[in-house]
């Protein structure tokens, strides 16, 4: 009987690979090939990530296809907090109003105008305008009531709620004014 020896081939240089081989994401390359896309740099033992089976280090895994934050337009390798379907940085979450950080899991966030507002300075608002944006936040729930009862007859589906992100406690003016 012979002994069959399966020898890798490398994913870049598509040559068989004598010796040592780093395998990542079901493929095979030489340490000398398996390098960032981008930079060109060895990822051997380093942290990687994979964008249509090319290999990039991290920086430039973000710096190419991380999420954008709303507020700087730049690429985000930190955690990024969306709410009311914007992404921010974290050092670029702040109140519309007053410039506070709004802080992960301890702010309420209040919004107006599509824009985030801390309790503190949606209680600066006059009167008459958080009352505006009640009857304007109401005529909205109207709205998909009656939708939903036009929705009966067929599939009953529920509206959607807004979803907590990232453990942050969203509030709509609904819910705040007294």
């Amino acid at each position: 009987c012979f002994d069959t020896v399966i020898q890798d081939v490398c994913a870049a240089c598509k040559k068989a690979i004598d010796g040592r081989a780093i395998k990542a994401a079901s493929k095979a390359w030489c340490p000398e090939h398996f390098l960032c896309y981008q930079c060109e740099r060895p990822l051997s033992g380093d942290k990687f990530m994979l964008n249509e089976g090319k290999p990039y280090c991290q920086y430039h895994y973000m710096k190419m296809f991380g999420v954008r934050c709303f507020y700087c337009d730049n690429r985000s390798s930190m955690q990024v907090i969306k709410v009311l379907n914007k992404n921010y940085c974290e050092k670029h979450f702040f109140c519309t109003g007053c410039d506070t950080l709004l802080e992960e899991k301890k702010s309420k966030v209040i919004e107006m105008d599509m824009k985030p507002y801390c309790r503190h300075c949606y209680d600066k608002f006059p009167s008459d305008m958080r009352r505006k944006l009640l009857d304007s936040a109401n005529m909205t729930a109207k709205n998909k009531k009656a939708t939903m009862k036009k929705d009966k007859k067929g599939s009953m589906k529920k509206p959607k709620k807004e979803k907590k992100a990232d453990n942050r406690e969203i509030v709509n003016a609904t819910e705040t004014a007294s």
